[in-house]
């Protein structure tokens, strides 16, 4: 580790430390923080529609999520647990127009899309369009950004644009994720699985008092895994990973609205790489060759290069909460360091044709300091802060065609940002409400990189300054919101948001040439910033005596300076290229018709297009056209039912259908993923519905669909899907104590 690197992290670190002695010795009073967790106390079928408290806008208290003039979709902790999520992609199946997808041509990377808004890139200086926050730190590297679910109270996904109260990057939506907290109980839970694959898994955690005023936890997990696929060309099992993290947290409480909470993570993944799938068309090079797409299941590949992922990270987040001055005032300090590595096979056949290497290294720190309270007698419920954040990433990045290296560069980004915010929330009169809120940010974004023919073959590179651009930018929000009665919210909004611009730090092909400015180059950038306009209303009711529960919500999205990877043959940049319109409409519904017995169900339509789009080098514009991972209609189906068999014991089964509609695999729409469904089921055994033992037995796409939703087409060379995993299955046992 380099002296200056040694530097940075005592600096973040003694940041860190002095924001917890700093906020230990404020004065503070009473603080009630609200659960994310439902107050479980009926079966697994009435936790499906009991109230669930969110932190969505930022407030001194948390919020039942049926009051947030919002469209999101919360679960628990418990919820997550019952659908045997292995990571934040498992939990993003059931929501209208979301997508928490693993990556393209690298495993473990956050390519998330919310309302026909994503991106398909592995990139590392790319910013997304779905923020993912964590303890309230926002996860600033996609790459090895793909979350677990590691020991969560809660996961909240807000659609549509968030930039008053979240920031940059939140064009899509966000993504907020919650560890459970220590209660100052003695308590715990281990569980055990096998399954399909040779899937081997163990996680627990204890939690308990120290003192009076302090507690702690300690929760960690173990996997392991052969694969689910069978790869016909070695004969072998593909898809093999195995991952440890362990997460330790600490939480002072002493009293007179103190509440401060030290959470720590470590974790480690090695795996294979990519799982890619051979496409045949009659009009390319490797077709005619012979190479065919492999034949039989979902679970079928052919690839000749195994591969190899190997992401290791450490987080430490300091979340202090003080009741002072009528208010809460809340410091949220974090600090991250990931390395990421993932080579793999990216032609999908069983001849070496491409492979490419991808590595990353990404350490940020961020501070936010915000203080919520009311005013006016109580109407005026507002939020204000400041956010700070500085990152540091450098990419290598090497492509093999037949055999041989064509493509190598280097790349470091240096980034710093910080922004004011204030939201309020103003009773005009009885239960009708005014929203007014805004951010100002400012941005500094330095790069340098080298070429292919600046990078040795064992990337030994020599950097040249791409040079450094400032950015700032308003984000306001106006709403209105109606509580019409305890059970029904009306709401509607405008908002504005935007995408950072930026450098690509992964730049292959030859610079300008000053002498022969016509002469072909790739440009590393500075790309500007993609805004939206966003306009949204929706309603939220409760009715039946609590017993059904409907949300509806419709949209209108403008997107302005729309920022694209554009492929220029063999070498690829990013521009802002592109408008679109997305309009859309969402309805998330539950019904308990008897007491055991939840039905729910969501669907989401998106009518997401180009208002114009000219592909760069070329005549075609792609107006009219629909956006990458933005099916027209998306709609998930399920039950959950409760038998009690008195001694016997409690049975609870699961099922769930998931539909997604046909979507086009990359930007041009050289190739579509068809559409596809997902049954997915499980069944939960315990000795009573107070009992701390379950036995379960679950299943995920029992149907075996074959399905992607990403593609790479390489011109008249080969084109690959990124498969998505085959059926799966497997046993648990979980015991809470």
């Amino acid at each position: 580790m380099s002296t200056q690197r040694q530097w940075g992290l005592r600096r973040q670190w003694g940041l860190l430390a002095g924001a917890a002695i700093v906020a230990a010795a404020m004065p503070a009073h009473a603080q009630e923080a609200g659960s994310a967790e439902t107050a479980q106390s009926g079966g697994a079928a009435q936790a499906m529609i009991e109230d669930i408290v969110v932190r969505a806008r930022k407030k001194g208290a948390a919020e039942r999520a049926q009051d947030v003039p919002i469209a999101l979709t919360a679960v628990t902790g418990a919820q997550i647990d019952a659908m045997f999520a292995v990571d934040i992609t498992d939990v993003g199946q059931t929501m209208p127009n979301v997508r928490l997808d693993d990556g393209g041509s690298f495993p473990g990377v956050a390519n998330y899309t919310i309302r026909g808004m994503g991106f398909n890139s592995t990139i590392a200086s790319v910013e997304p369009t779905v923020g993912t926050f964590v303890d309230g730190v926002y996860i600033a590297a996609t790459l090895g950004g793909l979350q677990d679910t590691l020991d969560l109270e809660s996961v909240e996904v807000l659609r549509g644009p968030q930039g008053t109260l979240f920031g940059r990057n939140v064009t899509g939506g966000a993504v907020v994720m919650r560890s459970r907290r220590p209660t100052g109980e003695f308590g715990g839970v281990a569980r055990v699985g096998i399954g399909s694959g040779g899937r081997k898994s163990i996680a627990g955690g204890v939690e308990g008092p120290i003192s009076d005023t302090l507690s702690a936890k300690i929760f960690g997990s173990y996997s392991d895994m052969n694969g689910d696929w069978d790869n016909i060309t070695t004969g072998k099992k593909h898809g093999a990973d195995e991952t440890y993290a362990f997460r330790p947290i600490i939480r002072w409480q002493p009293g007179g609205g103190t509440d401060i909470t030290l959470i720590g993570e470590h974790g480690k993944t090695d795996a294979d790489g990519v799982a890619s799938r051979f496409i045949d068309d009659p009009a390319q090079l490797l077709y005619n060759q012979g190479v065919r797409e492999p034949r039989g299941g979902a679970e079928k590949l052919s690839i000749d290069f195994r591969g190899d992922t190997r992401i290791r990270w450490d987080q430490l987040t300091l979340d202090a909460n003080f009741e002072i001055a009528g208010g809460t005032l809340t410091s949220i300090t974090g600090y991250r360091d990931i390395s990421y590595f993932s080579t793999g096979d990216t032609d999908g056949s069983e001849t070496n044709t491409a492979r490419a290497v991808n590595m990353m290294d990404q350490h940020q720190f961020s501070e936010e300091l915000r203080f919520a309270g009311k005013a006016f007698d109580d109407k005026l419920d507002f939020t204000i802060g400041a956010y700070y954040l500085e990152q540091k990433m450098e990419q290598f990045y090497q492509v093999f065609f037949f055999g041989a290296s064509n493509q190598r560069s280097r790349g470091i980004l240096n980034h710093k940002t910080w922004s004011v915010f204030a939201q309020g929330d103003f009773e005009v009169v009885p239960n009708l409400f005014l929203t007014a809120g805004g951010r100002y940010m400012w941005e500094k974004k330095r790069a340098q990189t080298a070429r292919t023919t600046e990078c040795t073959l064992d990337l030994t590179c020599t950097l040249r300054p791409d040079g450094s651009k400032t950015w700032s930018n308003f984000t306001p929000k106006l709403g209105v919101s109606w509580k019409a009665s305890s059970d029904v919210l009306v709401y509607a909004s405008w908002t504005k948001g935007f995408r950072s611009g930026g450098y690509n730090i992964r730049t292959t092909g030859a610079r300008q040439d000053p002498a022969n400015p016509a002469a072909p180059f790739e440009s590393a950038g500075p790309y500007e910033e993609e805004v939206v306009k966003a306009l949204e209303g929706g309603v939220k009711t409760t009715f039946l005596d609590g017993r059904a529960r409907v949300n509806l919500a419709a949209f209108h999205n403008t997107y302005s300076g729309l920022q694209r990877t554009v492929n220029s043959g063999l070498v690829n940049f990013i521009a802002n290229v592109a408008e679109a319109t997305v309009n859309g409409a969402e309805f998330e519904g539950t019904f308990l018709p008897v007491e055991n017995l939840a039905l729910v169900a969501s669907a989401g339509y998106l009518d997401a297009k180009y208002d114009d789009y000219v592909l760069p080098g070329t005549s075609v514009n792609l107006k009219g056209k629909q956006l990458i991972r933005a099916p027209k209609w998306s709609y998930t189906l399920g039950a959950t039912h409760d038998l009690d068999m008195g001694s016997a014991g409690l049975v609870t089964s699961r099922v769930s259908f998931t539909h997604n509609g046909r979507t086009p695999a990359n930007d041009p729409g050289d190739y579509f993923a068809a559409a596809f469904d997902l049954l997915d089921a499980s069944i939960s055994w315990s000795p009573s519905k107070d009992s701390g033992l379950k036995v379960s037995v679950w299943g995920k796409n029992l149907t075996n669909e074959k399905y992607s939703l990403l593609a790479t087409y390489v011109g008249t060379l080969f084109t690959n899907l990124y498969q998505a995993p085959p059926r799966r299955y497997g046993a648990e046992v979980a015991y809470k104590f």
